[in-house]
């Protein structure tokens, strides 16, 4: 795989992202079709909690704490995306301290000073995420909770590298661990991201000092999939498999 840079990726795609999107800031989010934190409540009340989001983008999440009365900060390696969220805290009239860096290294928050490390659709495109998850317990204090969510694995299957696009029949194998590069939407911005299959996850969490407390693959709303795989579009299978998955995991000591 060629080498990418993905801060200078994020860079190029952040305006496009954040327009697509337009994520708003009332509560946070796991991801398209996902049910929202306000509903799941995987987090509990959050007022007076200490929350730490990793790879937090635009922002909105972390804003979404501070508004609910956190102490949040946000750390993510792209500018022009820590250039929006700090305008859009502005804009909110919130303080939310947002930090450049990568997930491998949190080095700038002290140990053991968070209840709550989040991340929403951030992790796969981290390249050494056994290091990011002994990060994540490192700065969590004892019985914290992290909280992450991602494309679910089994949507990888269905990605074909020569051309760039899903396909009708799984065209790559779960149990393929290497990395997968493909370009952000109609930016031809090229990206990589990395698989790990569910067992990987669990086996991850557990060598970095993480219990599992809950995995939810939420079932999109009902009409959602009739915009994108319609049942007369040659794609319509894929409707049948879920598009996220949620770890729920808290710090054993």
């Amino acid at each position: 795989m060629a080498y990418i840079d993905m801060r200078t990726a994020w860079n190029q795609v952040a305006a496009h992202y954040q327009r697509r999107h337009a994520i708003p800031t009332d509560s946070a989010h796991y991801g398209p079709w996902a049910p929202l934190e306000n509903e799941l409540r995987l987090l509990g009340d959050v007022s007076g909690r200490r929350i730490l989001e990793v790879g937090c983008g635009g922002g909105q999440c972390s804003i979404a704490f501070a508004r609910q009365g956190a102490t949040a900060a946000g750390i993510d390696p792209s500018d022009a995306q820590l250039d929006h969220a700090r305008q859009l805290a502005a804009q909110e009239g919130v303080v939310v301290e947002f930090i450049r860096g990568a997930a491998e290294d949190l080095g700038y928050f002290a140990d053991r000073a968070w209840d709550i490390v989040f991340s929403a659709y951030a992790f796969q495109y981290v390249a050494d995420m056994p290091a990011a998850l002994r990060e994540c317990a490192r700065v969590l204090q004892p019985q914290g909770r992290l909280v992450f969510s991602l494309d679910h694995p089994f949507r990888d299957c269905f990605f074909d590298f020569e051309e760039n696009d899903v396909t009708l029949y799984p065209a790559r194998s779960y149990f393929d661990h290497s990395p997968m590069t493909w370009t952000f939407s109609d930016t031809g911005v090229w990206m990589h991201s990395y698989h790990h299959t569910l067992a990987a996850w669990i086996d991850m969490l557990a060598e970095a000092g993480f219990r599992l407390a809950r995995l939810l693959e939420p079932a999109p709303p009902a009409e959602a999939p009739d915009e994108i795989w319609p049942y007369d579009d040659p794609l319509s299978s894929l409707r049948h498999i879920p598009p996220t998955v949620i770890f729920v995991a808290e710090k054993a000591k």
